[in-house]
């Protein structure tokens, strides 16, 4: 990649970021009638949601990853989307009151397991985005991610496979109207058979295909290659890795298979 490339690739991105938090405050103000104006869906996509129910909403931070779960709430879908902490209190409240403005329910990161499952047992859907740094002893798996391994989060895999229902990965694209088209990536059915690592490392390939026709729709300031896998080669990684150091690390990707 040549560093004209990089830098325009950089500067659509942060471009992109600035129309995700610019939108989620427009938002705040009939929600419901703007989240309908701003978002289509590709033909056959909320069939495939809606005949599927409860279903297991993959995502990333893509395109406009908040407005995801609030346009299937405005189109009849329940959805609880997992949510991390932001900065502070307040800001992490804050953000909370936005997305939840019509419906959807939100819960914290830390302990959300349980709500989960309850959910689903109850047919709401529950999004969850996939590119984020989740630790060995925290339900994560080392999985190859554009040739180097990252954390990255089971429990789509394992919720799918102990509760028997399908996981959709689904991604927001912008148009240049200015709205969002929303499409499905992958649809996995579940498979008892098939190991979570296996399924989690599907999930990674699609999302790899999809940044490399599109790698300005990413958001680039997140660092995904935060830790190194025990033993691997520190220069594979990004500058800012460091070793992983947690007590209960095990380097077998297959370990949390119940």
């Amino acid at each position: 990649m040549t560093p004209v490339r990089e830098r325009a690739i950089i500067r659509r991105a942060y471009r992109n970021m600035a129309r995700v938090m610019t939108n989620m405050f427009w938002l705040s103000r009939d929600t419901h009638a703007r989240i309908k104006a701003l978002v289509t869906f590709v033909p056959g996509v909320l069939d495939t949601f809606h005949s599927n129910l409860p279903v297991i909403a993959v995502s990333a931070h893509f395109g406009n990853w908040e407005i995801l779960s609030q346009a299937g709430v405005a189109n009849g879908i329940p959805m609880m989307s997992v949510a991390k902490m932001i900065g502070s209190p307040e800001m992490t409240a804050r953000l909370t009151r936005l997305r939840s403005m019509i419906g959807q329910q939100i819960v914290p990161a830390d302990g959300s397991l349980r709500p989960i499952m309850q959910a689903i047992k109850k047919g709401v859907s529950v999004g969850l985005l996939i590119d984020q740094q989740t630790h060995i002893g925290e339900g994560g798996a080392w999985i190859k991610f554009f040739g180097v391994p990252a954390g990255m989060s089971l429990t789509p895999a394992a919720l799918s496979r102990k509760l028997n229902v399908p996981i959709v990965f689904a991604l927001s694209f912008p148009l240049k109207d200015g709205r969002y088209c929303i499409d499905v990536v992958e649809f996995f059915l579940p498979e008892p058979q098939v190991d979570d690592a296996i399924r989690t490392q599907q999930l990674a390939d699609a999302f790899e295909r999809v940044i490399r026709r599109h790698p300005s729709l990413w958001c680039l300031n997140y660092r995904r290659w935060r830790y190194i896998l025990p033993g691997d080669d520190p220069a594979r990684y990004p500058f800012y890795a460091r070793p992983e150091r947690r007590s209960k690390v095990k380097e077998r990707v297959s370990r949390t298979r119940a």
